[in-house]
């Protein structure tokens, strides 16, 4: 299992919350602040797209946006256009067989949007958030539009069906979706995190190694060994491109692994420690208390009641 999944499973992506408008004439919306990165595939028209202040993307159909942020995005028919802002206006358009109708109908062509948000676990949604950046854009005439179109019909009819089944398909079909947006977008990064050293084939081995191995004592000397560079070239271009030192990235994912165990398995104290890498219990009850900030089993009682 390589290192991207090994985060998307930790994710446990399962709940996408789906709803489609279709727009007429001059218009603007802003979607409400949503609880986790939204998706957006144009199906018909076009529109113009920005996520808070950002710039001003256009977008066709067969486009899809990913956004990591959705604090505010904005939909518009052309610049200048006045941009409904209230969650209660938004509520109150009309609804025609269960999508949102907003403009006059009839003014022109439609535009169909597709929306959903993605609903990670908490255990460990920070990791989504340095794994994504604040947009991305795929039109439909790359290669892999036609695929994340594909998929998002298949979200769609399944979050809109519950059917036998559809949480754990669910849950797949959005792993897929993540991995292949992020893939496709770890060249093009120029900010620090995971998924720019995982574009780097040096890089990727070592942050494959440690997730690979997350129990062993790995060091700089150990890892730069199995990246084939030297010491001070691997730990300068590690640090650069994911914005930690290599030891810092094994201590996090260490942290990350055994939150999600504390959460949802029944091993033990001892077993959990020594899964992760640590010696005995109560070194692992430091190292977590030094970094999340409560005793393990403090933590495990405070998930069980959430």
């Amino acid at each position: 299992m390589d290192a991207l999944t090994d985060v998307i499973q930790l994710l446990r992506p399962k709940t996408v919350l789906m709803g489609s408008m279709a727009a007429f004439g001059g218009w603007g919306i802003q979607v409400p602040p949503q609880p986790g990165p939204m998706l957006y595939f144009v199906m018909e028209g076009s529109a113009l797209f920005r996520a808070g202040e950002g710039e001003t993307t256009g977008l066709s159909a067969g486009d899809f946006v990913l956004s990591g942020n959705p604090i505010a995005d904005s939909f518009f028919s052309r610049p200048g256009e006045k941009i409904v802002l209230s969650d209660d206006d938004f509520k109150a358009r009309h609804l025609a067989d269960g999508e949102v109708i907003i403009g006059n109908v009839g003014e022109g062509s439609a535009t169909r949007i597709v929306g959903g948000c993605i609903l990670c676990d908490p255990t460990n949604a920070d990791l989504l958030s340095e794994l994504l950046p604040r947009l991305v854009h795929v039109k439909v005439g790359e290669g892999i539009g036609a695929r994340l179109g594909g998929l998002i019909s298949y979200i769609r009819d399944e979050a809109e069906n519950a059917r036998v089944g559809s949480d754990l398909i669910l849950s797949r079909l959005l792993e897929v979706l993540l991995i292949e947006t992020l893939r496709r977008e770890a060249p093009r990064l120029l900010h620090p995190g995971m998924l720019r050293g995982l574009s780097d084939p040096q890089l990727a081995r070592a942050i494959g190694d440690i997730h690979s191995d997350v129990r062993r004592g790995w060091t700089i000397a150990d890892l730069a060994q199995r990246a084939g560079m030297s010491r001070s070239a691997f730990a300068r271009r590690f640090s650069e491109a994911v914005g930690l030192a290599p030891v810092e990235y094994l201590l996090r994912w260490r942290i990350a692994v055994a939150k999600d165990a504390l959460r949802y398995s029944r091993c033990s104290l001892e077993e959990i420690a020594e899964k992760v890498g640590y010696r005995s219990a109560s070194a692992f009850s430091t190292a977590f208390s030094q970094r999340v900030g409560c005793p393990p089993s403090e933590y495990a009682k405070m998930s069980l009641a959430a």
